[in-house]
């Protein structure tokens, strides 16, 4: 039965919330750094005449005056979490670059802020235990602070700062640290660092090879998917055992459009092009206009941090339409992908339709992945958002999703024409992704379908979505 004909069925739903991490460091504190005179596990940064610490029961113990040690490099998007018992001393991180530094501590019932000058405090919730377990979590000039209640992270505040904001600049980043700082009093349980998922995930893609066909390997499809921050987002890539809640987090994608700043743009497509053994990446380069960028690479995305050279289209023409193959202002949600029969590339292009106010998908066909692309025809009316290009039942379908304000509005485009899928449950929608993902799972090809609501895992207006499953 074809998948225009079938009901898409509700496997499961959910929402992540910080629980999926890729980890980048954690303190050892099996070993005796402190007296170790054969290594420097954690270098002094400074430290007191008056200071004594020690390593006693898997513990960092400082028994009086003060310390900062190194823990780790500094990554603009990374969470760094430590576990101090509450104490009347001070504990916590300071995050240290070229030209400036800034420390987060907690103190007795209150968390201090201090960059330069400018000290800031704030008094601890009152559901917080002894065993007090602070996320710092971090994003171009702005640190997010969570604490975890009952072993979950739970949001406390924002804190904004300017002197941050090019933090995600590789000239600045490369040469930056965290630190480990204490004074009086400390005992220090685990210190870690790691990308996580944010407060929710939104535009969900499988990874495909050029025709089309879903990357499945050692029984696992990769998805792409932002990661919203309390605000702001950056692109996260998955893996997912196909139709279980087997999820995790295998890596993270920034772009560089060549001024050495790793961009957190979402949305993109990827696919591996096996006749050039080559990576292709569209995507939308949004501190650049909001216009297309495209890359190739030979680094495979789906594992560890990844930054990927990009170059940005050419700005449209006052006087082009938007028929036309150029950057607009406000494109996004691109997908690509190889026409065998008729050996050509085709492209999708979300577009912002000056007449109607509302993103409608327009089509071109190229012999090239990246230029000289030609017209093809455009969607129907409507608000169009997060389509896929989908090989199913020996047909090539664009699924896309659709309104604002409606539950479940997806469209399936087929030669035949467009029309309406069909949900038993129908939720996870109000614009959300097209993505079925075709899987030969045994003797059976499964039709799955991973989308997403705009429920919202912030007060920022992009925060959004719970996650949902569906089955044809």
């Amino acid at each position: 039965m074809s998948i225009l004909h079938s009901e898409f069925k509700r496997k499961f739903s959910f929402s992540m919330y910080k629980n999926l991490k890729i980890s980048l460091a954690e303190m050892t504190f099996a070993k005796d750094f402190v007296n170790d005179t054969c290594g420097n596990l954690y270098p002094v940064a400074h430290k007191t005449h008056d200071c004594i610490e020690s390593i006693a029961d898997n513990q960092y113990v400082l028994t009086c005056g003060s310390v900062k040690r190194l823990f780790c490099a500094f990554f603009p998007y990374a969470t760094y979490e430590i576990t101090f018992a509450k104490t009347e001393g001070e504990t916590g991180f300071s995050i240290g670059l070229p030209h400036t530094e800034a420390t987060v501590t907690v103190k007795a019932d209150n968390l201090v802020y201090q960059c330069s000058d400018k000290i800031s405090k704030y008094s601890l919730p009152k559901n917080i235990s002894q065993d007090i377990t602070m996320l710092v979590s971090c994003r171009p000039g702005a640190f997010d602070i969570y604490f975890k209640v009952n072993n979950k992270a739970e949001f406390f505040t924002t804190i904004y700062e300017n002197s941050f904001e090019t933090s995600h600049s590789y000239n600045v980043f490369k040469d930056s640290y965290v630190y480990i700082c204490a004074s009086c009093s400390a005992v220090i349980k685990s210190v870690t660092s790691y990308i996580d998922n944010g407060v929710s995930l939104a535009d969900m893609r499988p990874i495909k090879y050029e025709n089309g066909d879903v990357i499945f390997e050692c029984g696992k499809v990769y998805f792409t998917a932002s990661v919203r921050m309390q605000e702001e987002a950056f692109q996260g890539v998955f893996s997912w055992v196909p139709g279980t809640m087997e999820f995790a987090m295998t890596g993270a994608m920034f772009y560089d459009c060549g001024d050495n700043i790793w961009a957190g743009y979402v949305a993109p497509v990827v696919v591996y092009n096996r006749m050039e053994n080559l990576w292709y990446v569209w995507v939308s380069s949004f501190s650049y206009k909001h216009i297309l960028a495209h890359g190739a690479f030979s680094g495979d995305p789906r594992f560890g941090v990844n930054v990927i050279d990009v170059t940005v289209m050419n700005e449209a023409l006052e006087t082009d339409d938007i028929t036309a193959f150029a950057g607009f202002k406000g494109d996004e949600d691109p997908d690509i992908f190889f026409d065998e029969k008729n050996s050509r590339w085709l492209m999708a292009i979300c577009r912002l339709n000056p007449e109607t106010g509302n993103y409608v998908y327009v089509f071109f066909e190229s012999q090239n992945p990246f230029h000289g692309y030609k017209y093809l025809g455009k969607g129907y009316q409507g608000a169009e958002t997060g389509g896929s290009f989908v090989k199913a039942d020996g047909e090539i379908f664009f699924v896309c999703g659709n309104d604002f304000n409606a539950v479940s509005d997806y469209r399936i485009y087929s030669s035949d024409g467009m029309q309406n899928a069909v949900f038993n449950y129908p939720d996870g929608g109000f614009r959300g992704w097209g993505s079925i993902i075709p899987v030969n799972m045994g003797s059976r090809t499964r039709y799955f379908w991973l989308t997403f609501d705009r429920h919202k895992g912030s007060d920022y207006n992009w925060s959004y979505g719970n996650i949902y499953c569906f089955e044809a």
